[in-house]
């Protein structure tokens, strides 16, 4: 039995501010067993809220919060799982966050430059419980990035893990899985504050 706490509304995870719940709501309406529910709401994140990297949004903890990132429409991959996370426990699914160091080797130029790297620590992604096994969902990239960008999408189906491929659709390296920083019941904020200021330091 999945533990409460992946069912608890927090300071990040406000699943139960009437926005998130009013959009669980919503989706509920497009689907007809709790099976579709779920995916509903990995599409949702997935595909609805743009993937972008801006931290000039992120100017306090609450820009992390699942609910602003619904009204904003946009954010990376942290901002994405919290407010997949968030709606997966409005509407009833245990779920957690997920941390893991990868590599894309598909980023572009410009990102590398910024970073000054194309590690991506402290990466998020989500983990959904189903019929008492965990599922692992990355809703970064939306279909038509992925399209754009010869990504595979991340597709879930109820029953098989959502996460990045190692290779893109042309065979080329994508995506490597460095080290696993574990699952949370909340954001860490001040673990993840502290990696990128130790790896990022002095990239703007």
């Amino acid at each position: 039995m999945a533990n409460s706490e992946y069912l608890t509304p927090t300071s990040f995870i406000d699943s139960d501010s009437s926005a998130i719940l009013q959009k669980v709501t919503d989706l509920k309406t497009e689907t007809v067993n709790v099976n579709d529910l779920s995916i509903s709401i990995f599409n949702f994140v997935r595909d609805q809220i743009k993937y972008k990297i801006d931290m000039s949004l992120y100017s306090s903890p609450d820009d992390f919060k699942a609910s602003v990132t619904l009204q904003r429409g946009k954010g990376f991959c942290i901002p994405k799982s919290i407010l997949l996370v968030a709606l997966y426990r409005a509407g009833g699914f245990p779920s957690r966050l997920h941390f893991a160091d990868i590599i894309n080797h598909r980023s572009p130029d410009h990102l590398v430059k910024l970073m000054g790297t194309n590690i991506f620590y402290f990466h998020g992604y989500a983990e959904v419980s189903l019929n008492n096994h965990w599922y692992k969902l990355t809703p970064s990239f939306e279909t038509e990035l992925c399209q754009k960008h010869d990504f595979p999408v991340c597709t879930f189906d109820g029953s098989t893990d959502a996460t990045f491929q190692s290779k893109d659709t042309k065979g080329r390296p994508f995506i490597d899985y460095l080290s696993d920083r574990g699952v949370y019941s909340d954001l860490p904020f001040n673990e993840m504050v502290s990696a990128f200021q130790k790896y990022y330091s002095g990239h703007p």
